[in-house]
This record gives structure tokens, C-alpha cells and sequence, in this order.
């Protein structure tokens, strides 16, 4: 459920349904600076990491979600 933010916060748990993960948001940036293929549909890209640990990735930040039970990071 999106919690009607039009931007995830940083360090905020966030759901991304096509990669079907959940992670903590690290940065977000428009797709205008990122000077790498990142195929996104949407403006901005969101820089993701798992809560325990694990391999980054990127998503559409338009597409997060953010659980009911997710609560920000420190």
C-alpha cells in the first residue's frame, strides 16, 4: 500500500513489486543524472538494498509501495 508520499524517504523499508523485494531505500535520483542503462518507465530511480544484508538494486521509485508494517530506518 502506498502510503501517498510521491517520493520514498531515505533509509524508509520499501516494497518493489517487480522485483517482488522488499528493501531499504539508499538514494533516489532523477533517471536525467545516471549515467547507466537503467530501462526505467518513470523519472526516477531508487537505489535499494535488503534489510539483512545482500546485493543492491534499482527500481522505478514510482512503484514502490510501502508495507503497513514497515516503520523507517535509523
Amino acid at each position: 500500500m502506498n502510503t501517498g508520499r510521491t517520493a520514498p524517504g531515505l533509509g524508509q523499508e520499501a516494497y518493489d513489486p517487480i522485483s517482488d523485494r522488499t528493501g531499504v531505500v539508499q538514494a533516489i535520483h532523477p533517471t536525467t543524472e545516471l549515467l547507466f542503462d537503467h530501462k526505467m518507465t518513470g523519472s526516477r530511480v531508487a537505489f535499494l538494498r535488503p534489510a539483512r544484508g545482500g546485493v543492491e538494486w534499482t527500481a522505478d521509485a514510482a512503484t514502490l509501495r510501502f508495507p503497513p508494517e514497515a516503520k523507517p530506518r535509523p
